[in-house]
Formats: C-alpha cells, structure tokens, sequence
C-alpha cells in the first residue's frame, strides 16, 4: 500500500522529521520546498533530499549528480525507501501518519557532496570518500549518517589543500625551469621588459 503514496511527499515528511529530530542540536534547520526538491538548510550547508523506492538506485544517482553540478545544494541525501509500515487502506493514509511511518521504517542510504562531484581526490587523494550506500538503515541511523557527512563537510579544508597543492606544482615546475644562472637579458626580452626611454 505504501508504493501509492508519491516519493515527494516521502521525501517532504521526511525533511520535517529530521527538522524536528537530532538536526536542532545543530542549530538553524530551515526547510524550503519547491517540488520535486526538498532542500533542508543546515546553518548554511544546503542539503537535498532525493528519495525512491527501492530498485530505482541508478535514477536516484543521476538526480543527486544532477543537483550538485546545478548548484542547487552542497550535500545530497539519496534515501531508498525500503519498509515503511503504513496502514493497509488508502483511506488511513494521512500525513501524520506516514510521518510516524517513516520514523519507524528502514531505508538504503547514500551521500553525495559537492567534493565527490569536483573530482579534487585526483589532486588530493586524502578527501577521497567512498561512494556507498548504507543498508537498511533506522531513521535515528539516517540522521546520525547526515551528520557525519555534515560535519565532514563543514571540517573538510578543500580550498587550504587546494592552495597548498598549486604552491607544491608551481615550486616544483619553477625549480626545473630555473636554470643555475639565468640569462637576465634573455628574461628581459621573453617578458618584454624595456627601459623607461623605450
């Protein structure tokens, strides 16, 4: 029965519940719907949630792509909906009631960042993660996974190691062009350097 009620609302019911769940020990949760998205705004940190039924994995990545490289968000959270013990008649499916659903069901869970869709781990195989999805997941679990990944995220110092990568590429490039005594004139004319008169 619960294969009638749309992902969207899944999706949205599920966004209230973390609002109202561990994420307040973070501080400012904000919750912004424009269907299909669903984006819950951690103290800045933008993150959306896609959501399927189970058997849909490969659409639900393409979407979550699709939603960092926009620039929509920072994190998103792919949830596969596994078990959800909804009531077994359309007519007992209210709000209230798949929200209690879904923070007694179980779920596939998965993270992308923006980090992940950069491709910086060719430059900096330490912020390397592995792409994976948790299984049959409780929601005080799905709740723990999206702080940790908020938390990598936010401790995550890409733009220092970036920095610090280029520095390391350019003294070492400058250090195989300079040659023991340069040649000041031939330098002069490359750059074309010229005295005030001319």
């Amino acid at each position: 029965m619960w294969e009638k009620v749309r992902e969207e609302n899944l999706n949205v019911m599920l966004a209230e519940l973390l609002a109202e769940s561990g994420l307040k020990a973070v501080g400012e949760v904000i919750i912004r719907r424009k269907m299909p998205d669903v984006l819950l705004d951690i103290n800045g940190v933008r993150v959306i949630i896609e959501g399927k039924y189970a058997g849909k994995r490969e659409e639900l990545y393409e979407n979550a792509c699709g939603r960092i490289d926009n620039g929509l968000c920072d994190v998103v959270m792919m949830i596969e909906y596994v078990k959800l013990p909804l009531g077994q008649t359309q007519m007992q499916l209210d709000q209230q009631m798949i929200k209690q659903s879904l923070k007694m069901g179980t779920f596939n869970v998965g993270f992308l960042t923006y980090i992940d869709r950069i491709g910086l781990d060719r430059w900096i195989p330490q912020i390397k993660r592995e792409q994976e999805f948790y299984e049959n997941v409780d929601f005080q679990n799905l709740v723990a996974y999206l702080m940790i990944t908020y938390d990598a995220l936010i401790k995550e110092d890409v733009l220092d190691k970036v920095i610090n990568r280029i520095e390391e590429k350019i003294f070492s490039f400058s250090n195989k062009v300079i040659v023991d005594t340069p040649n000041v004139e031939r330098l002069k004319k490359v750059l074309e350097l010229r005295k005030e008169e001319e």
